[in-house]
C-alpha cells in the first residue's frame, strides 16, 4: 500500500496492457452515498482522461468491483515534492528552478486546456523515477471557460490564494499561479511563507 486518503487507498500493481508497475487508486463505494463524493470523483476522472502532459500524471483507465470503483494511474515511485524537500530541508537554488520549470509547464497546459487545478500544492507535485515532476490529486479541479467567475472554497490554507479567502469570487488561472510561487518559496526555504490559525 502506498498511502490512505479520505476516500479509499493507493496501491502498487503491474498493468498487463503495458507491462509496467502502477498506481492504483481504489474508492471505497461506501464513502460514496452522497452526490457530492461521486461528482468529485466523475469530475476527477473526466478531467485525467482528456490531460495528456509529461507534468501530468497520467489516468490509464478505470473500473469497478462490487465494492471499490479503481482508478489506474502511472506510478510516481519518488513520492511526492513536500516529503522530498523535508528530506533535505530545501533545495538548491538551481534544483528549484527546474522543478519549478516543469511545474510551471504542466499548469500552463492545464490552462490552454480550461482546467484549474485550485489545490496546487507540494504534497500533490510527484516525482517519477527520474526525477520528473507529475502534477496529480484534481480532486477540486474543474472546466472553466474565460473570465468565469469562481466562488467555491477549496485547496489548502498555506497555499490557498487571498481572493478564494475573500469570498468575492475569483479567477482559476490567477490561483494556480499563487499557489505555484509558495511551493517555489518553499522549495527554496524549506517552509511555506503564511501561516496563521
Amino acid at each position: 500500500m502506498l498511502g490512505k486518503g479520505a476516500f479509499g487507498r493507493v496501491n502498487l500493481g503491474l498493468h498487463r496492457l503495458t507491462r509496467r508497475l502502477v498506481a492504483v487508486k481504489a474508492i471505497n463505494m461506501e464513502f460514496m452515498k452522497d452526490e457530492s463524493s461521486k461528482k468529485k470523483m466523475n469530475n476527477e476522472i473526466s478531467i485525467l482522461k482528456m490531460l495528456r502532459h509529461p507534468n501530468v500524471v497520467k489516468l490509464l483507465e478505470t473500473f469497478d468491483t462490487d465494492k471499490h470503483h479503481l482508478i489506474v494511474m502511472e506510478l510516481c515511485p519518488g513520492g511526492d515534492l513536500l516529503n522530498y524537500v523535508r528530506k533535505r530541508r530545501k533545495l538548491s537554488e538551481k534544483y528549484a528552478k527546474f522543478v519549478f520549470k516543469q511545474i510551471m509547464e504542466g499548469i500552463a497546459y492545464l490552462h490552454d486546456n480550461g482546467v484549474v487545478h485550485r489545490d496546487i500544492k507540494l504534497d500533490n507535485i510527484l516525482l517519477d523515477g527520474h526525477g520528473n515532476i507529475k502534477i496529480a490529486d484534481f480532486g477540486v479541479s474543474r472546466k472553466v471557460i474565460d473570465n468565469e467567475i469562481l466562488f467555491e472554497q477549496c485547496g489548502t490554507p498555506a497555499y490557498i490564494a487571498p481572493e478564494i479567502v475573500r469570498e468575492l469570487g475569483y479567477k482559476g488561472y490567477p490561483v494556480d499561479i499563487w499557489s505555484a510561487g509558495v511551493c517555489l518559496y518553499a522549495m527554496l526555504y524549506g517552509n511555506v511563507p503564511f501561516k496563521a490559525n
